[in-house]
């Protein structure tokens, strides 16, 4: 292990669960950041089709290493035993000497390979919790009881066993730092890693006329967006806040960027007939990329936040893009949201009712000096605090210190 001074550029190793696809959220933007300070950056994660090739390749300075998954669909997020296995020949045989292991997740075809591989180097090794899957989590919302039955237990274990065995903690939220301490972590290897705003994606953004006319939304039209390329477990409050604001509202469109019709409870499917639900198309999913094609065509956005666990634990990487496109957003005071929110005055929070998310969006439909007002500061809020770079360098001044703190221990014990 070496010792490393502040400005000593580190090998750094991120291990995702995820798809190619969705390591734009968190992994992407990070070694893309990282990379620009001067850091030797890999990302591993998972193919998004690929069965049986590992593919390499080198984008915006750092290399993106893609592992094949012989899984389908969304099991392809860690579960792998045979990727696991790809995973730690391909860490052996290239056997690099990072600075600093990063699992982005502790799902097995992540924590096991990278464990192995930093006990034989003695590497430093940390894990990033981004979502709170069990007890009460997300797992009890996007699996089924039969699952949630026979395997919940071993999502569980793999999402806390490994958290206070390893050299720190990242989280997205401030309750998985504290989730992270029950179990163990000390709290002064914690340290919270917010999702950002990626000005970068959103920089050339094409006017609101320009957009609606491309999306054959008619000018004169309100609209009220909601994004969704993953989580939609409040799709369902948000189309009924909608309906009740569609009811009272002529000439209000609601925009679903992400979303298909298949997604839509028959409910509101008449509303889509009508024209009143525009889908932004049948891809599934929409490339990252292209939601800057979508948004701006956006009055303001709606982002159901309920009272739950999962949300109080987690961060809706949505709010980012929301705050770049610069227009003001409806949501609900739960968790990281409350707490965004009351900081700064980038839209309303409302009880978390269909009813009382609709009263807020007529008032800022009706009040165009107000959204203005917000919309400018959530671009400017995007801007100067949640840009990816401001947010790397507290990711890099952490990494510094927990190998500065492991180098101590290491040196104590010897």
């Amino acid at each position: 292990m070496q010792n490393l001074k502040d400005n000593t550029p580190l090998k750094i190793l991120l291990i995702s669960n995820h798809r190619r696809f969705k390591i734009y959220f968190r992994a992407y933007p990070w070694a893309r950041e990282l990379a620009a300070r001067g850091h030797d950056v890999d990302v591993m994660c998972h193919a998004d089709t690929e069965r049986w090739k590992t593919k390499v390749e080198r984008v915006e300075g750092f290399r993106i290493i893609e592992n094949p998954d012989l899984l389908f669909g969304s099991l392809r997020q860690g579960w792998d035993p045979v990727c696991a296995l790809r995973r730690r020949y391909f860490l052996f045989k290239e056997a690099k000497n990072y600075d600093i292991i990063h699992c982005l997740d502790t799902r097995p075809t992540v924590i096991l390979p990278a464990l192995s591989y930093a006990k034989r180097n003695n590497t430093v090794i940390v894990s990033d919790w981004i979502d709170w899957w069990g007890r009460g989590g997300l797992i009890t919302e996007r699996r089924p009881w039969w699952y949630r039955q026979f395997f919940g237990w071993f999502e569980v274990f793999f999402e806390e066993y490994y958290r206070a065995k390893l050299h720190g903690l990242t989280a997205i939220s401030q309750a998985l730092v504290e989730r992270g301490v029950t179990l163990g972590v000390p709290r002064q290897d914690c340290i919270v890693i917010n999702g950002g705003a990626d000005l970068n994606n959103f920089s050339q953004l094409p006017s609101q006329t320009d957009c609606k006319k491309a999306l054959n939304i008619p000018i004169e039209s309100k609209v009220v967006c909601f994004s969704g390329l993953d989580v939609l477990i409040d799709l369902p409050l948000a189309l009924e806040a909608f309906k009740i604001l569609e009811s009272n509202r002529q000439n209000t469109l609601l925009l679903l960027v992400g979303p298909t019709k298949k997604d839509i409870p028959d409910a509101y499917k008449n509303l889509i007939d009508s024209g009143n639900i525009r889908l932004s198309g049948p891809i599934e999913p929409i490339p990252y990329k292209d939601l800057k094609n979508y948004l701006p065509a956006a009055d303001l956005f709606m982002m159901p936040y309920t009272n739950k666990v999962s949300n109080i634990g987690r961060w809706p990487n949505k709010i980012g893009d929301y705050m770049c496109v610069g227009r003001p957003t409806v949501s609900n005071p739960i968790g990281e949201v409350k707490r965004l929110f009351e900081k700064y005055n980038i839209g309303k929070l409302a009880d978390p009712s269909a009813k009382a998310m609709a009263a807020e969006m007529d008032l800022l439909l009706s009040n165009k000096s107000t959204a203005r007002e917000m919309g400018n500061t959530a671009r400017s809020v995007a801007e100067q605090k949640f840009h990816w770079p401001i947010l790397v360098e507290s990711l890099e001044d952490w990494y510094y210190k927990i190998i500065a703190n492991r180098n101590k221990a290491v040196t104590t014990e010897s």
